[in-house]
């Protein structure tokens, strides 16, 4: 087991439980993949929360390559909201509706919209955020853009210190922490984007699920940021994911995006300031 501080009882003696319900969901999923000039691994793990309640994992991620411009990798994590007990059906069919409309080439106006429309159809106790990434290599830069809807987020690791790329550091306008969620459906299909260019290091989609921690802990940047220096092994990697630690029991998400090997490491400083932003039909600003 990796652990982060103190792992908190419920990593030590909640039990496995029964089978998830419906047949067929799987407690983690992983994928590993390759691009040129690039490394990518992915899993999502169920939080000991949805273990001790017998509910299944409501995150999801979803993996493609670009059809027009070869060595573009979309990305797409969404965590399902856990008060609708179908939302990891949403989770599902967001990941995956905006990872191939990204690939075949589809705007950001035109694939939130669509997958909003699919998701008002089933709406009935389902809802999940959202977060879809278009990245590829420009030399020792990434450069991209990312589109969101809620709390799940980009960050970028490099030279061992993680910034934020999309969304906030989690205060709201008083500074206090703020949970609150802007999911799918919505009435308009809003969403915040971005583009970005970065220098060095690693990119990191995630949900809250790990995000959360992330922020509020140096252990945790620490931690990350020893263990993915380089990229794990896909299964190392899964465990790291769902490493525990005392309160954090929630899903957990993350596809994490290095440069191959030969490239710029992950400790090579940045000079991008992720500058370039946009804004939704909404005027959400990313």
């Amino acid at each position: 087991m990796y652990a982060i501080g103190d792992p908190g009882r419920a990593a030590r003696e909640v039990p496995d439980g029964v089978p998830p319900r419906p047949a067929g969901e799987s407690d983690v999923e992983l994928s590993s993949a390759a691009l040129p000039g690039m490394v990518v691994r992915a899993a999502s793990c169920r939080g000991l929360a949805h273990r001790a309640r017998e509910k299944p994992r409501q995150d999801a991620f979803a993996l493609a390559a670009t059809e027009d411009l070869p060595g573009r990798l979309v990305a797409v994590v969404c965590d399902g909201v856990g008060e609708f007990d179908r939302s990891g059906e949403a989770a599902r069919l967001v990941s995956r509706g905006l990872a191939s409309m990204a690939a075949d080439g589809s705007a950001w106006p035109e694939a939130f919209g669509r997958i909003n429309e699919e998701l008002l159809k089933e709406a009935h106790q389902m809802a999940t955020t959202a977060i879809a990434v278009v990245v590829r290599r420009e030399g020792a830069q990434w450069a991209g853009e990312a589109a969101w809807v809620g709390d799940s987020v980009l960050w970028h690791l490099v030279a061992g210190r993680w910034q934020l790329v999309t969304g906030t550091d989690g205060s709201d306008e008083d500074g206090y922490d703020s949970t609150s969620v802007r999911p799918l459906p919505s009435a308009d299909g809003a969403f915040g984007w971005r583009e970005f260019r970065l220098r060095g290091g690693m990119l990191a989609v995630m949900t809250d699920g790990v995000s959360n921690p992330l922020r509020w802990s140096d252990q945790v940047k620490e931690s990350l940021a020893a263990w993915w220096r380089q990229p794990p092994d896909p299964f190392t990697f899964a465990a790291q994911v769902g490493f525990a630690r005392r309160s954090h029991m929630d899903d957990r998400t993350v596809v994490g995006v290095w440069p191959a090997p030969g490239g710029s490491t992950a400790d090579e400083p940045g000079d991008g300031d992720g500058s370039g932003s946009g804004e939704g039909p909404d005027g959400q600003e990313g």
